[in-house]
């Protein structure tokens, strides 16, 4: 396996990724997600951006899995320390290659990226029944720390 920072060379590919991603969360959560098809225009902004990455794992020259993550600040209220750090933004890995460890490679090099930056923290949002997503983050030593509802 193979993890390297996407280029416009990946574009097709990402699309494609990003609409089965689409897919998958708008049955995790129908009634605010819906099944849409990626045409590009988002993974080239965050390729073009100086905020964010998205890095592709390939496997026998399939690239079957990414993970964007962005450089973020604190809101700039009175109560709140200021600091920067980094948000997982998007992460998949398509289901047929799941549990061959990634997933966990993919986070690898997000968790390498913010450190390289200094960045003080990795923070990212999962969704409240993706059981197996929250399992995933909580071996790789995630702890909520707040929730939306």
């Amino acid at each position: 396996m193979d993890v390297r920072l996407a280029t416009k060379d990946y574009i097709d590919t990402l699309c494609a990724l990003y609409t089965d991603f689409f897919a998958y969360n708008a049955v995790q959560l129908p009634e605010s997600n819906v099944a849409a098809i990626e045409d590009g225009t988002y993974p080239e902004a965050v390729i073009d951006s100086p905020n964010g990455d998205i890095f592709i794992a390939e496997v026998d020259g399939t690239i079957i899995g990414f993970i964007h993550v962005e450089k973020e600040t604190t809101p700039p209220y009175p109560s709140v320390v200021p600091h920067k750090f980094a948000s997982i933004v998007d992460f998949f890995v398509d289901v047929r290659h799941r549990k061959k460890g990634i997933g966990r490679r993919l986070l690898q090099e997000a968790k390498s990226w913010a450190k390289a930056r200094n960045l003080a923290y990795l923070e990212l949002m999962v969704l409240e029944d993706n059981a197996m997503g929250k399992r995933f983050y909580e071996r790789e030593d995630f702890t909520t720390v707040s929730r939306t509802m």
